[in-house]
């Protein structure tokens, strides 16, 4: 699979970048050919705590590549509302989920939380909805962060981005949320 970062040219390559990607989906479908999505594995299960309510949290961070082969640039658009939600297989977990604007690079990879200040970012984050918004030009990829924070924490976590036609979803486990789209921009 090929990427395109900003400037260069990399191969996106688990041995190259020392990632092993959960889920990688090459769309070859005539709505979203040309659009690759790659999500990783998650860092953190490390412990929050909330500095205005006192709550505690346990979080986990994964980073999503979106990679544009189309001739025509692709506008992202996603939208995590700041609401709770159970994980059907625990009714008692809750948990939100977070879009840092802090842009993830391949260098920050091998890094503790993959180099996001997690303190810092839900200290101003965590009362709010997130949204991300990004133009992705031809021959272009673009790297970004999710953060899923839960309460009480439980068990390991796989999630990541995927299309349902043009339909952004995002699966966490086995819950699914619809929360955007990418669309090209003819």
């Amino acid at each position: 699979m090929k990427a395109f970062v900003t400037s260069s040219l990399l191969f996106l390559s688990s041995t190259l970048i020392g990632q092993d990607f959960h889920t990688v989906f090459e769309y070859t479908d005539s709505i979203n050919k040309g659009i690759t999505i790659s999500n990783s594995y998650p860092k953190g299960g490390q412990r929050y705590t909330d500095s205005w309510s006192g709550q505690e949290y346990a979080y986990v961070i994964f980073w999503t590549c979106i990679t544009n082969e189309t001739a025509s640039d692709l506008v992202v658009d996603i939208t995590f509302p700041n609401t709770l939600s159970h994980l059907s297989f625990s009714p008692i977990t809750i948990f939100n989920l977070y879009l840092p604007e802090e842009e993830m690079t391949l260098e920050k990879e091998p890094l503790f939380d993959f180099g996001l200040d997690i303190k810092s970012f839900l200290d101003e984050n965590i009362a709010h909805a997130s949204q991300l918004t990004k133009s992705i030009p031809p021959n272009a990829s673009y790297l970004f962060y999710a953060v899923a924070i839960a309460k009480p924490g439980s068990g390991p976590v796989r999630a990541g981005f995927e299309l349902e036609g043009k339909e952004l979803v995002y699966k966490i486990n086995d819950y699914q949320i619809n929360c955007g789209s990418i669309q090209v921009d003819k």
